[in-house]
Parts: structure tokens; sequence; C-alpha cells
């Protein structure tokens, strides 16, 4: 049998930029703390300079307010690799060391999913890169357009500042500071949501696996090795199950908050996108709102799709011939039964992650949307 070397796709090489490796060295564990301080210090900066932002300057308010929700949301995602990165590394293994449990026929969709993750993977980083190219471009276009205007060198970084940098050291640092943090941004969102993306689709054919091989049981008293076979697939259902339930817990808390947040990400920069005339500025916006509404939809189909297969389950079980099967195997077959008909379900809070939430933020979003369109014309008339 083959072997999936690259599980899950790329094997987290991206996020070895941010210092986060299996066994880090000094050297790791110094450039991970600054990697987290960077993505820390960026909420409070944009804080403080939206407090000192006019209120009346609904677009730039909007996309600082965006800006700090996004934070918040990475350093969530970052935060695996800080507190939970042995948990995150133990459940990469997991899910290989369940690999022993599939026949050399079955292995064939495991290779697949890795060679469609990988194309996605390469997909969301080129994506994700040119919106902090469009970051970057924007930025050294404003700086030339205010240099002409003012026939003076002026500086215009990527994101805004409270403070003053327009002397040229200050500016090369707070340049390096705002390229620095949107690499590791990039290099986070990638590897958590494609690696969840692909432990989630490599959950859902474990769980076909698993009905498959309850449909093709026989359970007559007349098959000698039917209870052996039985507990055979109990044990590899069991372990499923486990598997499930170890991902659902160290994901949960970043998705609550990305589910929770993005439909007023998605409104901000919707709004965004109907305000700005710069066509540079447009694009940036409306790739960012893309890998935003597919970041929520890896949750919320796979959410769906593994609470579906984890039921499909109970199905196949109901449909064998148990009713044939001696007393003790009936017994397996209730007990089993009985749990397959609980769900697995990837939720925190309030919220699941499952395609009719997806609908309700989509829908929330274009309400906003509106609504701030509305006040944005209120505000209009009072300066008038």
């Amino acid at each position: 049998m083959s072997q999936l070397n690259e599980f899950p796709a790329y094997q987290f090489r991206l996020i070895r930029f941010c210092g986060v490796v299996e066994q880090p060295s000094l050297r790791n564990n110094v450039r991970c703390l600054f990697a987290f301080i960077l993505l820390c210090s960026f909420g409070p900066l944009h804080v403080w300079y939206l407090a000192k932002t006019p209120v009346l300057d609904l677009v730039v308010t909007c996309e600082e307010i965006m800006l700090i929700q996004l934070c918040f949301v990475m350093l969530l995602k970052f935060n695996l690799f800080i507190t939970y990165r042995s948990g995150m590394y133990n459940l990469v293994e997991a899910f290989k060391r369940i690999l022993k449990c599939i026949d050399k026929a079955e292995f064939a969709r495991f290779v697949k999913c890795s060679e469609l993750h990988a194309k996605l993977l390469r997909a969301y980083v080129i994506g994700t890169s040119i919106v902090l190219l469009l970051y970057e471009l924007n930025a050294i276009v404003a700086s030339i357009t205010l240099s002409l205007q003012q026939n003076k060198v002026c500086f215009v970084t990527p994101f805004s500042f409270p403070f003053d940098y327009q002397h040229p050291i200050v500016f090369a640092l707070t340049f390096l500071h705002n390229f620095d943090a949107m690499l590791v941004t990039v290099c986070t969102s990638v590897t958590v949501d494609s690696c969840f993306s692909e432990m989630a689709s490599n959950l859902t054919i474990h769980f076909d696996i698993v009905r498959e091989r309850f449909e093709k049981l026989d359970l007559s008293a007349a098959q000698p090795y039917a209870e052996h076979q039985l507990r055979n697939v109990i044990t590899y259902h069991r372990e499923v199950l486990s598997l499930a339930q170890k991902m659902v817990q160290l994901y949960q808390q970043s998705a609550f908050y990305l589910l929770l947040l993005v439909s007023t990400i998605l409104c901000l920069l919707g709004y965004e996108f109907v305000m700005v005339s710069n066509i540079y500025k447009r694009m940036q916006v409306a790739i960012l709102a893309s890998i935003m509404i597919g970041q929520a939809a890896i949750y919320t189909y796979h959410g769906s799709a593994i609470s579906a297969k984890s039921v499909s389950v109970a199905d196949a079980i109901y449909g064998t011939n148990w009713y044939d099967a001696p007393l003790a195997v009936k017994k397996l077959v209730y007990i089993c039964l009985m749990r397959a008909q609980k769900p697995v379900i990837m939720k925190s809070g309030f919220i699941e992650a499952s395609l009719p939430t997806l609908k309700k933020i989509l829908s929330s979003s274009a309400s906003y949307i509106t609504m701030l369109m509305s006040l944005e014309a209120d505000l209009n008339e009072k300066k008038t």
C-alpha cells in the first residue's frame, strides 16, 4: 500500500515561516513569539487609530473595524499552534494511524483527497497572496500620488497607524511590520483552514467506509465469524468517532468566532466595495470578501457533511440482517445503532457549523450593507 507522505497537504510548511515546528529550537520559539506579538499589536494600534478618526469618515471607520475583527480571528487561529500545538500534531498523527484500518482498495480515496487538497491549498495561497500584493500596491501608488501632489516625499503604509511615520527609517520599520504581519496572517490562515478541510474530508471518507462495511456484514447465526467481523467494524467506527470528537474540540473555538464575525466583516467589505472608486482597492476588497466567504464555506460545508455522513452509518446498521443474528450479536448491534444515531455536530456556543448557518451569514451581511448605505445617506444630509 502506498503512503500519504503529504498529510496534511504540504505538512505545515507554510506555518514554519512563523516559527511553528513540531520540535522547536530556541530560534523557532523566538520567531513564534515575535509573530504572536506582531498579531497582538495590530488590534490596539487600529483601535488607537480608530479613536483618532472622525466619526463622519464612515469608510475609514468600517475599514478599521473590519481589520480589528479580522485580526482577532487570525489570533485565534494562530493560538492553535501556541496553546494547542501538541494537540494539533497529535491529531495529525491520529489521522495517519487510523489509515492502518483501511484496505488497499479503499486507500485510493484518501490519495485522491490529498491530491485535491494540495491543489486547493495552492489556489488559497494564490488568492491570499494577491490580496497581500494589492495592499502593498495600493500603498505604493498612494505614496507616489501624494508625493506628486504635494511636491515632497510622502509615505503611505498598507495599514493606517496612529503615529507619524513620515521619517524614512520609521516608515521602513512600519512597512516591514505591515508586510511581516500580512505574511504571518496568510501562512496561519491557509494552514489552519486547509488542514481542517483535509481532515474533515478524510473523516467523511472514513464514515463512508464504516457504512459500507456495515452494509456488507452478514450477521445470520449460520456465519461463524459474524460476531468477530462486527466487532472489527464497531472498533473502527469507535476510532472514527473519537477522531471526529478530537477535531471538533480543537477547532470549535476558532470556527465559532469566525462564523460569528464573518457576517459583519463581509458587510463592511461590501460597503467599502460600493463606496471606494480606486480600481485596485475594489479588486482587493472583492478578493478578500471571496476569501472570507470561502473560509466560512470550508467550516459550514464540512460541518454539514460530517453530520450527514455520521448519521448515515445508523441507516446501514439498521439495514443489516440483525434479526437473524444470535442474541449477543443483537445486543452489540443495538448499542452501536444507538451511538450512530447521534450525529457528529461541529458546534460551539450557539453557532453550528452547517450550510444553513452559511445561508444566514450571507443574508444578514446583505441586510447590514443596506443599513450602512442608509446610514451613509443620513451622514451626507448632515454634512450638507
